[in-house]
């Protein structure tokens, strides 16, 4: 891409930032992990500080030039994918832990922090954070903010916001604004909601389409004395849906630091591979996973809990799937759609999605009907169990070279399906984008939002349909 009288002119407003420009150097940052096609940025520059932040986003805006933020670029929905080309700033340098306040049960972070350096620190004082997310230790705070993480810790939390106690960002204009308790001089982060309205929770989720993180202030928790996990298996996908109702009902879920369902083709795939041999009319209609942390007597107690109410569903310990799968991709932290790379082709186009529990067997339904509309991929599915819902993964499994047309198509027919089985976009990026759009009001009063922080759409332009 050639460089525009713009570009040029930023580039020397950026000198001593010392941008990239030249197209090899700019390769890493065309696309992230998912299925979306890649972008071509002109220029990247990385960031070490939230100074740094403020100078980049004001230069760029001078010469409006569209900016896209860039962590770890392990996630899976495209919104680090620069289709509109200008700018991207990586935060990857932006590694520092700002604060760490344990009377107040606050840790403070840069957004470009990778969780495994930030757990491995916060280890040495016997305390970690609500959520780590399932891209696991290579993913960064910012990251999973931006985009609604989920994994270890939502059974007991949610996601990745029910765990920020404030934020500082900023805005297209260079201002910087700090969220809850913090945006009162001198208080600090020890409150989300306090004076006013949320504003945290606009940037949450937000993909960079309304500023640009520099500090997250999470809730600290301490770490489990032990963890044990174990697999239940049921006849069919509607009895697991019913026995997750009650057991989010019942609040059994206090002491489960991860949980995770997996529907037949998923579940029969990882077995036979690691036995072959094993007897295929034992294989449960659907299984689900528990990790389990806390003081050994309790975690003996919440087990036999959730054996027995699963016996009320028809369901019964399935063994054979946690040591096949579930207990390697808990205890080495071979995350699940890294992990499922056994029976991968090239790549693995990840859709996700949320649902509640009652229709669990919908979702399955629905990945059994794209395996029969599109047989030239293999198809799986996983859910991970939050406090409350369900958040599910729709993986097709793809050879990058040759079915690149075909898996585009694919992944836009599952979207619909998806839909159709009463599930709602999750992660939206660019692949829910369009959905988003078509959401009405909501959509609308995002445009408004847009307009308002952001007049000229210059950050992240295409995330969330904006």
């Amino acid at each position: 891409m050639t460089a525009t009288p713009a570009i040029t002119s930023l580039v020397s407003a950026l000198g001593a930032l010392e941008p990239f420009a030249d197209p090899i150097d700019l390769l890493n940052y065309r696309r992230d992990c998912s299925m979306v096609a890649a972008g071509q940025a002109q220029l990247a520059v990385q960031a070490a500080s939230a100074e740094d932040i403020v100078s980049i986003v004001q230069a760029a805006a001078a010469h409006d030039t569209p900016m896209y933020v860039r962590g770890g670029g392990t996630m899976y929905a495209g919104g680090a994918n620069p289709h509109a080309g200008g700018l991207v700033i990586d935060v990857s340098r932006m590694t520092r832990v700002l604060e760490l306040d344990l009377a107040r049960g606050v840790v403070v972070v840069e957004p470009g922090i990778r969780f495994s350096d930030l757990t491995a620190q916060l280890a040495a004082h016997g305390q970690t954070v609500g959520i780590v997310p399932s891209t696991g230790p290579a993913a960064t705070v910012g990251g999973a903010l931006s985009s609604h993480a989920l994994g270890t810790g939502s059974a007991r939390h949610q996601s990745m916001g029910d765990c920020v106690a404030g934020l500082e960002v900023v805005l297209v204009d260079g201002t910087r604004l700090r969220t809850g308790s913090a945006a009162c001089r001198d208080a600090g982060f020890f409150q989300r909601y306090c004076m006013g309205p949320d504003l945290t929770g606009l940037f949450i989720g937000a993909d960079a389409t309304l500023g640009v993180v520099t500090a997250v202030a999470l809730w600290l928790y301490p770490l489990p004395a032990a963890r044990s996990t174990f697999c239940l298996g049921f006849p069919e996908p509607a009895a697991a849906g019913r026995f997750l109702v009650d057991v989010q009902a019942r609040e059994l879920t206090r002491q489960v630091w991860y949980a995770a369902g997996y529907e037949a083709g998923t579940v029969r795939a990882r077995v036979l591979a690691a036995q072959p041999e094993f007897d295929v009319s034992r294989l449960p209609g659907y299984c689900i996973g528990f990790d389990i942390g806390g003081e050994r007597d309790d975690i003996a107690r919440d087990e036999a809990r959730l054996a027995a109410l699963a016996s009320e569903h028809g369901g019964a310990a399935f063994a054979a799937f946690d040591t096949a799968y579930f207990n390697k991709l808990r205890l080495t932290e071979n995350y699940w759609y890294s992990f499922a790379g056994y029976f991968s082709r090239s790549r693995c186009a990840i859709l996700m999605t949320s649902l509640p529990c009652d229709r669990l067997a919908d979702l399955c339904a629905a990945v059994d009907a794209l395996r029969a509309r599109w047989p030239a991929f293999v198809w799986g599915a996983a859910t991970v169990v939050c406090r409350r819902g369900l958040h599910g993964g729709v993986m097709a499994f793809y050879d990058e070279r040759s079915e690149w047309p075909a898996i585009e198509q694919a992944i836009e027919d599952a979207t619909q399906v998806l839909r159709g089985a009463g599930c709602v976009p999750y992660k939206s990026g660019k692949l829910w984008a369009q959905e988003v759009k078509a959401s009405g009001a909501y959509h609308q009063v995002l445009r408004r939002l847009k307009r308002e922080l952001d007049p000229k759409g210059l950050l992240s332009p295409g995330n969330l349909g904006l």
